[in-house]
């Protein structure tokens, strides 16, 4: 598994990009939109605590039955990292919160540095399978994630207009690379695939049936609106996948970027299907 994955192509690119998608987050995160969610808090705590505490646990809770799986650690991994950009074009589809939608990315985003090192920290402590150096991992997100997101709120705040410009370039620029990639990356790992789609994409579907039902539960003890609750289920099911690259390179795991492609297509094609689905 090892050498096909360390073969291709893409997923070495990939990591790359990263930087870029996180300035272009940034120079879309517009500060009046945060501003609007002071007014729902309970919205705003209830969504991050849902993605940044509860999807871990899921995963924990699929690695404990699950645990003979060669996915078993993967899929706690993929649910450490935040939402996908991607979020906030399908929250926009259903009609869903938006201003919530990339409250919750951004924020999630900036604290992915600190919430991923402390899980990896719970997750991997006292595994002897698994060793990881926590600083050198929490300074490559920030490198990576944290500097360039700030970066871009920075050029948003400071030069409106060449923000507008940039973030119109690096849009078309990004849908063109996420393209290309979502289809090169699984091309050049498509036998891992094949072998291995059955048991990844149970315990995909397991994560995300999980993350959908829950959130049901969750919106309507809190009272949420419906399209709060769609928008916190959009950003629950979008992971990613560049980060999960980033931390299958520092923990030496092929098997999480298979399991990650996995995950990362169905999910993708859920979250799709039901932001178009207007009636669920």
């Amino acid at each position: 598994m090892g050498e096909i994955v360390d073969s291709a192509i893409s997923f070495k690119i990939i990591p790359f990009f990263i930087p870029i998608l996180f300035y272009f987050l940034g120079l879309n995160t517009e500060t009046t939109e945060l501003k609007k969610l002071i007014t729902e808090k309970k919205t705003l705590v209830y969504g991050l605590t849902f993605q940044i505490i509860f999807l871990p646990v899921v995963g924990i809770a699929l690695s404990t039955i699950f645990k003979t799986s060669i996915f078993s650690t993967a899929v706690v991994l993929v649910l450490l990292v935040p939402g996908g950009h991607v979020s906030g074009l399908l929250t926009h589809i259903k009609k869903g919160n938006v201003a919530l939608s990339v409250g919750l990315t951004s924020i999630a985003s900036m604290l992915s540095p600190f919430t991923i090192v402390l899980w990896l920290n719970i997750v991997i402590r006292g595994s002897q399978e698994f060793s990881i150096n926590f600083l050198q991992t929490f300074l490559q997100l920030a490198i990576l994630v944290l500097i360039p997101f700030l970066a871009g709120m920075y050029t948003l705040i400071k030069k409106p207009m060449l923000s507008q410009k940039l973030s119109g370039r690096l849009d078309r620029f990004l849908k063109v690379v996420v393209l290309v990639l979502t289809f090169s990356g699984p091309i050049e790992i498509r036998e891992l695939l094949v072998d291995n789609f059955f048991e990844g994409s149970k315990l995909a579907f397991l994560a995300l049936l999980a993350i959908y039902l829950f959130n049901i539960l969750g919106s309507k003890t809190l009272n949420l609106s419906n399209k709060n609750r769609q928008t916190i289920t959009i950003e629950g099911l979008c992971q990613n996948f560049p980060i999960v690259l980033v931390l299958a390179a520092s923990l030496n795991m092929p098997e999480l970027i298979v399991y990650g492609v996995i995950y990362y297509l169905i999910s993708m094609a859920l979250a799709a299907s039901y932001a178009f689905l207007k009636n669920i």
